[in-house]
């Protein structure tokens, strides 16, 4: 029981060192970093590892100098199975000179099976997309469904249809700005460039963990706490 309580402080206090921010993202207090969500949870998750893999040492190692009997040694936080990383922020987006589009996705498109005017939707509007957003924007500004009828060629309904399947298979996102409705198609698939906007890459759940980041904060947590 007294090592649960041990460990529930020291979740606590590892918690303690982040602030959560508008948009989503967690300031660090002690470095004044920015973490993401996932790499807040990932620190934590290591921390505890380590925390537990010294805690059972401890308890073995004073069970043996007692005579006692070994206890079986049990990780309480198993990793958890990490998805695969979507994008490497840092190495895939950089610039915004350019556009990119990824060969292996080009196929994921294929196999969704887009009917003739969703096709017809996402081509046009994606080429529209600027940097560092990926917004579509037509003559600097949010064009309106009746705006785009004549640069697609479908009429402001089947436009709206076709978005919103479109937005159903995560190829787009649709999102309100005043009496209009911006568009942003998903750079996973097609990207203005690199380092996109955050919200964007928040938007479509494309941040990334960045472990370096967590490494050397680790290992500034431990330095820190041996000179204390």
């Amino acid at each position: 029981m007294q090592e649960q309580n041990d460990i529930k402080n020291f979740i606590n206090n590892l918690n303690g060192e982040f602030q959560e921010i508008l948009g989503g993202g967690f300031y660090n207090l002690i470095t004044g970093e920015f973490f993401t969500k996932t790499e807040v949870q990932k620190y934590i998750q290591r921390r505890v590892e380590e925390y537990t893999i010294t805690t059972v040492a401890t308890i073995n190692r004073t069970l043996r100098e007692s005579n006692e009997i070994e206890t079986e040694q049990r990780l309480i936080n198993k990793r958890s199975k990490n998805k695969k990383s979507k994008l490497k922020t840092k190495d895939r987006y950089e610039g915004g000179d350019f556009n990119i589009i990824y060969r292996d996705r080009i196929e994921e498109v294929n196999d969704m099976k887009l009917n003739n005017n969703e096709k017809l939707v996402f081509y046009v509007l994606r080429d529209f997309a600027q940097y560092p957003t990926n917004c579509v924007v037509i003559k600097d500004s949010i064009p309106t469904m009746k705006e785009l009828e004549p640069i697609i060629g479908l009429n402001e309904k089947t436009i709206r249809n076709s978005l919103k399947s479109l937005q159903e298979k995560n190829l787009v996102k649709l999102k309100q700005y005043g009496h209009r409705k911006s568009i942003y198609i998903n750079p996973e698939y097609y990207a203005t460039g690199k380092d996109l906007d955050i919200e964007t890459l928040h938007m479509f759940d494309l941040i990334d963990c960045d472990n370096n980041k967590i490494d050397e904060y680790i290992q500034y947590s431990k330095e820190e706490g041996d000179n204390n």
